[in-house]
């Protein structure tokens, strides 16, 4: 059950900034921000903190606002992007480069790239790193890509009962610590990478900076 924003929006923000999942958007010009009804995952932050009360779940929605649900809908059908996940080379060319970043650091890890879905695409362990980093890497890409938020934003919820149950529900794998990025194009989420092995999360992350740049300035 998707939240809505209904047209009593004030363009505050104040949604986006509490969204754990990064699925509420805008665009220049547009009156109101909206939300993707694909990824909400119903937490009830943004209706918490909404200044003007304009958000409301789908089944909770008034009567005099219930075109409000195909608006935001609407919106995405015309904004996202269809695009399919990073290619198997890419995502290679992705691990080799945060592979070369640790090298260079004096760091052995192990980076993951999975697409829009948390499956995997690629996985590769250095030498040297220890094997427990592969499932860790896979598991801070598999959370980056459900949340489309870096894994590092995660870490100060991570007690929280809402995203604990969602642990429990996805059978452990979601990882809120740092060392895992989302891959976007656009607001459309492709993938994501994520690495571990590094002594700090900070170094993980670099190692994801890394991987990421191989993109800059070409399509996934």
């Amino acid at each position: 059950m998707p939240y809505i924003i209904t047209s009593l929006c004030t363009n505050d923000g104040a949604c986006v900034e509490v969204c754990p999942v990064a699925c509420i958007h805008t665009t220049p010009g547009a009156p109101q921000f909206y939300i993707d009804p694909e990824v909400c995952i119903d937490c009830e932050q943004c209706e918490i903190v909404c200044p003007v009360d304009a958000i409301f779940k789908d089944i909770d929605i008034p009567a005099e606002h219930g075109a409000s649900i195909e608006v935001n809908a609407a919106f995405f059908r015309k904004n996202k992007a269809a695009v399919g996940p990073v290619s198997f080379d890419k995502a290679w060319e992705m691990i080799s480069a945060a592979h070369d970043y640790a090298q260079i650091m004096g760091m052995a890890v192990t980076a993951a790239v999975v697409d829009e879905a948390g499956g995997p695409i690629a996985v590769g362990r250095m030498n040297g790193a220890e094997a427990r980093t592969a499932e860790l890497a896979f598991n801070k890409a598999y959370t980056a890509a459900a949340f489309h938020v870096p894994t590092a934003e995660l870490v100060p919820q991570a007690r929280q009962p809402w995203l604990r149950s969602l642990a429990i529900s996805h059978r452990g794998r979601f990882l809120p610590a740092g060392g895992a990025i989302p891959i976007l194009d656009g607001v459309t989420i492709v993938g994501a990478i994520g690495v571990s092995g590094a002594s700090r999360p900070e170094q993980d992350i670099l190692c994801c900076r890394a991987a990421l740049a191989i993109l800059e300035g070409h399509g996934h």
